[in-house]
């Protein structure tokens, strides 16, 4: 079968990934799986050691199992036991293990099948009927992800730090000096995403020139010291660079020299007069480039002819390989709202409210009547970020369906914390 023309269409979410899927025919198909990349199962009356029954698995593409790692989770403080299955009968719906499990499991009992690839890989898989020893091919693949949004709202970025001019290392934690709760009595400072600043002895003047060069020999000490205390990825922003760039051209030169694989360069990222949002803009991306390129490294590993775009926040598609944190960070969301228009007004209508409650967060949008249509911000705040890139209005609120409440000793908390696909909605 020639794959050149498949078509696929993925929302992966923090708990779940939905796909719809364009066969060369023009046939539609659809397929929902964890986005951990598992799929599950419970184990049938009449199984054995050697093979496991589920009637859900009938008709599922032929061999597709076979390579996969199953794994039986046993009731109470029984361990789960593991097995690589070497056979598949999709009429049965039976998977056979090869070497057996050490006892017959009970009906009943939950089992996983993992072959430790991505949800959106195991979908397309799974679609065209290939087996994990197969290849794809070429395919076209259009994404929308949260994992930026994600990994903002629960913190769980990049280790980060601020690159800067000597004197100006306090200069996102005082930022504009807006005071968003006036009144409020306790004051409470916003989490810096940079876990370190260093502060680079150079100048360029408001008009371009330059008053002080680093010095090489300093800078890459400073880096250096940097890189062994943990850092990963690197926000470079100096005073006026927007209007001359050489000196954060010169310190990312460096930094990639002594191996930072991610660099986040203001002058590139968000050319810009004010260097407040210019440097929150930077360390917002180099936060959450790595999770974004990793993601899409991991992806062109498994699909490496597949032609691949990414959903951008401005609610248009961007080459996966071009893709920055701060152009992703509402990938997922975006994908919503440009859905809810298409639907609204397929139906007649030409103002709507989107309302979409994930695993992890909730995203409400307006839809206004065309021409305006949707509704853009270039500055925003996200997360407690303050973000100078274009993106759809999507108010974003971290909490969904599938939040972890805790309680600290004083008060019930919900989110921003949630259970994602692993353990998946218990409820």
């Amino acid at each position: 079968m020639t794959t050149a023309h498949w078509q696929f269409f993925i929302d992966v979410g923090g708990t779940f990934t939905d796909v719809i899927a364009r066969a060369p025919e023009g046939d539609l198909t659809t397929y929902k799986l964890l986005s951990s990349g598992v799929v599950r199962g419970l184990v049938e009356a009449g199984s054995t050691a050697r093979v496991i029954k589920d009637q859900r698995r009938a008709g599922d593409p032929p061999d597709f199992w076979v390579g996969y790692r199953l794994t039986v989770f046993g009731a109470g403080e029984t361990a789960p036991e593991a097995a690589t299955v070497t056979g598949f009968d999709r009429d049965r719906g039976s998977l056979i293990l090869d070497p057996p499990l050490p006892a017959p499991p009970r009906a009943g009992l939950a089992y996983e099948l993992c072959a430790d690839e991505e949800a959106p890989v195991v979908a397309i898989r799974y679609l065209m009927g290939l087996a994990p020893h197969e290849p794809v091919g070429a395919i076209d693949v259009r994404l929308g992800t949260t994992r930026a949004t994600n990994a903002l709202l629960e913190r769980k970025g990049a280790r980060v730090a601020l690159v800067t001019t000597r004197g100006f290392g306090d200069i996102l934690k005082i930022g504009n000096q807006d005071r968003p709760a006036l009144f409020d009595l306790h004051i409470r400072k916003r989490d810096e995403l940079a876990t370190a600043v260093v502060e680079i002895d150079e100048r360029i003047t408001a008009t371009g020139d330059v008053l002080h060069p680093p010095d090489a020999g300093a800078v890459r000490r400073q880096l250096e010291d940097c890189r062994d205390h943990g850092t990963e990825a690197l926000a470079i922003c100096l005073l006026h660079s927007h209007i001359n760039p050489a000196h954060e051209e010169f310190v990312a030169e460096i930094a990639e020299s002594i191996g930072f694989a991610h660099i986040s360069r203001s002058s590139h990222v968000a050319r810009l007069e004010k260097i407040v949002s210019r440097g929150d803009t930077t360390v917002v991306d180099a936060y959450l480039s790595p999770v974004i390129q990793d993601y899409v490294a991991s992806l062109r590993r498994a699909l490496p002819e597949a032609r691949l775009h990414l959903m951008a926040s401005n609610g248009g598609l961007i080459e996966a390989r071009a893709a920055l944190g701060k152009d992703t960070i509402l990938s997922g969301p975006a994908g919503g709202v440009v859905g809810c228009a298409h639907v609204t007004r397929a139906l007649g209508y030409s103002r709507s409210i989107g309302f979409d409650m994930g695993g992890t967060s909730t995203d409400v949008s307006r839809i206004d009547p065309p021409p305006g249509g949707f509704e853009y911000q270039h500055e925003t705040v996200k997360a407690g970020v303050r973000i100078m890139a274009p993106m759809l209005a999507v108010e974003t609120v971290a909490a969904g369906g599938g939040s972890i409440c805790a309680f600290d000793g004083q008060k019930l908390t919900v989110g921003p914390e949630s259970a994602g696909a692993d353990p998946g909605p218990a409820c």
